[in-house]
């Protein structure tokens, strides 16, 4: 303490601390000019403008607004921090069409960057640097290919976007990442912290589902696989009146991984880049999805689009391979990442067959996935099949009609791809395995469907087969030795043929049986778990959104 001249010690003393107390109010005062009031509903909204000249602004607005009349400007969102009450947080992100298709893929980015640049610095800490730390050589190498790959990737975007629909809005991704990690940035000067991310740490955020594909890739990697399964449930259920159909999904994850957020993004792009002439919006204007923090798609992989009088319900799941020779087919420094062509292909698509076609524009891509694609209105599903150097799909409408039921935890089911992955599985009427044949008769209605996604009790749903009981609600925690991995949540969409009618989710492992619930002080108090609740126990939520 440097002593005033002409002061004694206690007027100094006293002159120190009035210093200090104005300097802590001034840090509140601009940390709650961004974040409003922590008393107030918890719910933190902004708005982006952009102008030619003055670029773009940012403007928090705090708490407590009527968000229906949150001008939109370029861009506008709301960020709901409800994880301990929930499980999940949310955000819902709205962009102008009246604006280039550019400036509201940046302006959504700096949006949720800004907002919750809290999450995604826990999330990055929680998993890019704990593996880091561990796998540094890996990182290394995985790292190198995310740089490379951005490079080649957007310069092929930067030539193509302006005449092909699949490349503009890859170049959105990119621009939309562009803003999230410029958000970022922003929020942490603002909040007078001293946190530090790399560029590459945000791509590893967004590209996350392919990088355990490209670790193996590699050969010489030590990343770990683990065994439990994402599954995917598709079921008719009985209503008095016009068919229920109800479709769930569950993601198997690292524990770590549980900082979860749900995503609305309503965006007004086109087509193609706005010219002169008109240019057509794009189909999925909007797209609702379980997600992570620094995500620019679910990676869960399960989504539901809207837009034009039509819906889409896509889900996802890692498609079990046991060819280890496929990864030599793989040539991915040119290959748009899977995240991106994901969400290219939930933009454009119209339909189960077109949304295939932009997932096959780059068959070489080596993302290894099954999924299901769900037309509610017309009662159409499409199975897709992934593997590298290929992309097959069926429509099994008929099948599903007859069945009333489709079941799979990544099982290959088309012939092209089980004959390259040389396994011994076969294309064969579903109705034959026993599981399947019990959960038809047994899962009858919305609570047995519900209670089955969360690892029912088996006297309300009778499964013989421990294992395949097992899979619906694995639980790493449980098992000895425990490890840090199971299902970490489950989602369902219910719909018929006027389309959908409801999305819910529950996060965190299941309760099976009433066993007590996950609680990271009695499980694993020394893995990275930053901004986690300690118990999940919660129950299903149904986000309400605000715009439309």
């Amino acid at each position: 303490m440097l002593k005033v001249v002409g002061a004694s010690w206690l007027q100094t003393r006293i002159s120190t601390y009035i210093l200090i107390a104005v300097a802590l109010l001034g840090i509140g005062a601009i940390i709650l000019g961004e974040f409003g009031h922590v008393e107030n509903d918890g719910t933190y909204s902004a708005t982006v403008s952009w102008n030619h000249k003055g670029g773009y602004r940012i403007d928090f607005w705090g708490q407590g607004n009527d968000l229906t009349n949150l001008r939109l400007n370029a861009a506008r969102a709301y960020y709901k921090t409800s994880i301990f009450k929930s499980g999940w947080s949310i955000i819902e992100i709205e962009t102008s069409s009246k604006y280039p298709d550019a400036v509201q893929a940046y302006a959504a980015g700096l949006l949720e960057g800004s907002l919750t640049w809290q999450l995604i610095h826990h999330h990055w800490h929680n998993t890019v640097n704990v593996v880091c730390k561990k796998w540094a050589n890996d990182c290394q190498k995985l790292m190198r290919f995310l740089r490379e790959n951005t490079a080649i990737v957007r310069e092929h975007a930067e030539l193509l976007a302006a005449t092909d629909p699949f490349w503009h809005m890859v170049r959105l991704f990119y621009i939309q990442l562009d803003g999230l990690e410029a958000g970022w940035r922003f929020a942490v000067r603002r909040s007078l912290q001293t946190v530090e991310m790399d560029s590459e740490h945000f791509l590893w955020l967004a590209m996350a589902p392919d990088l355990l594909d490209h670790a193996r890739a590699l050969n010489d990697s030590d990343f770990r696989r683990d065994h439990a399964k994402s599954m995917i449930f598709l079921k008719n259920l009985s209503r008095d009146g016009s068919p229920l159909v109800a479709i769930g999904h569950h993601t198997a994850a690292p524990y770590a991984k549980m900082l979860r957020l749900l995503k609305k993004y309503t965006f007004g792009y086109h087509t193609l880049p706005i010219s002169k002439s008109v240019v057509a919006p794009v189909p999925g204007r909007s797209i609702v999805m379980s997600s992570y923090p620094g995500a620019l798609s679910s990676h869960d992989e399960f989504y539901l689009t809207q837009g034009q009088n039509r819906e889409l319900v896509i889900a996802g799941t890692p498609l079990i391979t046991v060819n280890r020779g496929l990864w030599n087919l793989t040539n991915a420094k040119d290959q748009v990442m899977s995240s991106a062509r994901i969400m290219a292909a939930n933009r454009l698509a119209i339909d189960g067959h077109s949304w295939f076609r932009s997932m096959s524009l780059q068959a070489g891509a080596d993302a290894v996935r099954q999924w299901v694609v769900l037309q509610p209105r017309g009662s159409i599903v499409w199975l897709v099949e992934q593997l590298p150097g290929i992309v097959r799909a069926a429509d099994i409408s008929k099948q599903y009609a007859d069945d009333g039921i489709f079941w799979s935890t990544g099982e290959a089911r088309l012939r092209e791809t089980t004959s390259v992955d040389e396994s011994d599985k076969y294309e064969g009427d579903v109705t034959k395995n026993e599981l399947i044949t019990r959960l038809k008769k047994n899962v009858t209605t919305m609570e047995r469907f519900k209670k089955f996604m969360r690892g029912c009790s088996h006297e309300e749903v009778t499964v013989e087969n421990e294992d395949q009981a097992w899979i619906q609600s694995y639980r790493g925690d449980l098992t000895k030795p425990a490890v840090p991995f199971g299902i970490i949540d489950a989602k369902i969409i219910l719909a018929d043929a006027n389309g959908v009618e409801s999305f819910e989710a529950v996060s965190g492992p299941s309760r099976l049986n009433s066993r007590e619930p996950f609680r990271w002080s009695k499980s694993f108090p020394n893995v990275s778990h930053i901004g986690q609740p300690d118990v999940f126990d919660f129950d299903n939520i149904i986000p309400l959104w605000v715009w439309t």
